[in-house]
């Protein structure tokens, strides 16, 4: 027979009880509070995946959001696909074949270079002519010919890996990922850059709006009204 629970004991168990809820409950609203108060809980996540693309190399291309070229410039070099037998009506198609044939993970891309003739009056038959080619050395492109009589469009495209530059400074060596697709005339100059072997006394600035801390002419705002304060202030003063 079962021995039967006095008062002190059930109270003492009812006591327990009711303190095991109230922790729970207290966990349970302090991770709901904790939720709607720290909104960057989702952003560190974003940023742990920022990271991991850093690391696998991966930096924003997986999504094929840019793909362009230079107008009047024509890229030599061995062709992998001819652009007699290989048309597109538009030179964002062209690039986008090209990266189709360096999206694998396992050796080199297999094309890294597009030109594409879009101009329908200068290219006449040969509009719509898409050629994919293999450089050499995708730090230096083999360039045919460049210039306003050029009917050609080309383009780069660097695989995994690829498009990787050193710069050495004071402060120790930067290693910048190049993407051709987005920014192909900074790329350019930066690969031209390259063939000097150096490159002392120059100066990179990074393009961005003025936002509104400055004027059109590149002055600070809060240091041009304090100054036009100083100003009002002495002008007001009598002597």
């Amino acid at each position: 027979m079962g021995r039967r629970l006095n008062d002190p004991e059930h109270s003492r168990f009812a006591s327990l009880i009711l303190l095991s809820v109230a922790l729970f409950s207290c966990v349970l609203v302090y991770a709901v509070v904790s939720t709607f108060l720290n909104p960057n809980v989702g952003s560190q996540d974003s940023s742990f995946e920022s990271l991991e693309m850093v690391a696998s190399g991966d930096l924003g291309e997986r999504k094929d959001e840019c793909c362009r070229g230079i107008e009047n410039l024509e890229l030599w070099g061995p062709a992998v696909k001819w652009g007699s037998e290989f048309k597109f009506n538009s030179s964002v198609e062209c690039c986008q074949a090209c990266k189709t044939m360096c999206s694998g993970n396992d050796g080199p891309c297999l094309c890294d270079t597009w030109v594409f003739c879009g101009n329908k009056e200068a290219c006449g038959s040969r509009f719509g002519e898409c050629w994919l080619k293999k450089q050499k050395d995708p730090l230096s492109p083999d360039r045919q010919d460049a210039g306003k009589s050029i009917i050609w469009t080309s383009g780069l495209i660097f695989g995994k890996g690829e498009g990787i530059v050193g710069m050495e400074t004071e402060y120790g060596t930067l290693h910048i990922k190049l993407f051709p697709g987005c920014a192909p005339y900074s790329v350019a100059y930066i690969l031209e850059l390259l063939t000097m072997r150096h490159c002392v006394g120059c100066q990179f600035y990074r393009a961005e709006s003025r936002g509104q801390s400055w004027d059109s002419e590149g002055n600070h705002i809060k240091d041009l009204e304090k100054k036009n304060s100083s100003n009002s202030s002495f002008e007001g003063q009598s002597f």
